[in-house]
C-alpha cells in the first residue's frame, strides 16, 4: 500500500510517499544493502529528525550560538561538560526570570586544534546577547567570546540540521583520538531541552495510480491549498535500499512571497469518501 507520511509545522509541510511494508522483490532476494547505504540512510533520517525538530521550535531570527574559552584553554571532558550544565541552568533562570521557555538543540565539538567549544541552536528573547554573555563569564572563569548568528528558515533550516548532526571530519577525528571512548561518544551526540516539541507523523493513503503518472512525468504534484511546493526539496525515484518507488518534498505557507512562484499542480491523494 501507497501511503504519505506528513509532517507540519509553522510554516512547513514535509511529505513522503513511500510503499508502507515495502516488498521483497527479486532484486531486493538477490541484494541486500550494503553498511554504508544503510549507514548513510540512518544518517539521513537522522537529519530529517532534527530539520522536522527545528522547524517546529524555532523561526527565522532566533540565534545560533557558538561558546568558546579564551585562546590556548585546553579543558577536560568532564570540565567541559559541568561548564556547559552550568552554562544552561543559569541560562534557563535568566529565561525564566522573564516568563520565557529556553528552548536548544546542542552539539559539542573538538576543533582542528584540541579545543573544546559548543554549538547551541537557542529561541531568541529580548537582551539574549548580553543574557548569553553574561552567563558565559558565570559559567567559567576561561570563558572567551560568544559567536551569535541569526538563523534563516533556506531550505527548511536543511543546512544547519546537515551540520549539527554532520559526522567529524578526517582532522577532528585526528583529535579524538587522545580522548577516552565515552567521551567520544559526548562529541556525536546531539543532545536538546525536553520542552521542544517533536514531530508526529500524519499518514494517508494515497492513490497508487496517481503516484505513477507522477514518476513517469505524466502527471505533477499539488500544493496544499494556502501553500507552494519549494522544487528544490522535491526528490524522487527509486529507493536503493528498499528498491521501491519513493517521492519527497517540502510546501511553504503562503505569506509575503510573490505571486510568481505558485506552481499549478493537479491533484494527487484521493478523496475521502
Amino acid at each position: 500500500m501507497l501511503v504519505s507520511d506528513k509532517y507540519i509545522s509553522s510554516t512547513f509541510i514535509e511529505r513522503e510517499i513511500h510503499l508502507s511494508v515495502p516488498q521483497e522483490s527479486e532484486r531486493s532476494k538477490k541484494s541486500k544493502a550494503s553498511p554504508l547505504q544503510i549507514a548513510k540512510q540512518n544518517h539521513w533520517n537522522k537529519v530529517k529528525t532534527c530539520r522536522r525538530t527545528i522547524q517546529l521550535n524555532y523561526k527565522p531570527g532566533d540565534l545560533w550560538v557558538t561558546f568558546g574559552y579564551k585562546g590556548g584553554t585546553r579543558k577536560e571532558m568532564h570540565t567541559f561538560c559541568k561548564d556547559m550544565e552550568k552554562l544552561q541552568d543559569l541560562i534557563r533562570d535568566e529565561y525564566g526570570a522573564q516568563g520565557k521557555e529556553f528552548k536548544w538543540i546542542r552539539r559539542l565539538e573538538i576543533g582542528r586544534r584540541g579545543g573544546l567549544h559548543a554549538h547551541f541552536l537557542i529561541n531568541d528573547i529580548p537582551g539574549a546577547l548580553q543574557i548569553l554573555q553574561r552567563c558565559w563569564k558565570k559559567a567559567s572563569k576561561d570563558a572567551g567570546r560568544v559567536h551569535v548568528e541569526p538563523i534563516d528558515d533556506d531550505n527548511g533550516y536543511e543546512g544547519l540540521a546537515e551540520y549539527i548532526c554532520k559526522d567529524p571530519s578526517e582532522e577532528i577525528q585526528g583529535q579524538m583520538v587522545f580522548l577516552l571512548p565515552e567521551e567520544r561518544k559526548r562529541l556525536c551526540k546531539i543532545s536538546s531541552s525536553r520542552n521542544l516539541k517533536r514531530p508526529v507523523r500524519i499518514r494517508e493513503k494515497v492513490n497508487a495510480w496517481s503516484i505513477h503518472k507522477i514518476l513517469t512525468g505524466r502527471d505533477v504534484l499539488l500544493a496544499t491549498k494556502g501553500y507552494y511546493i519549494e522544487t528544490q526539496s522535491v526528490r524522487m525515484g527509486i529507493s536503493s535500499v528498499t528498491h521501491t518507488p519513493f517521492i519527497r518534498y517540502r510546501e511553504r505557507k503562503i505569506e509575503d512571497e510573490k505571486p510568481g512562484i505558485l506552481q499549478k499542480v493537479k491533484n494527487l491523494f484521493r478523496r475521502k469518501k
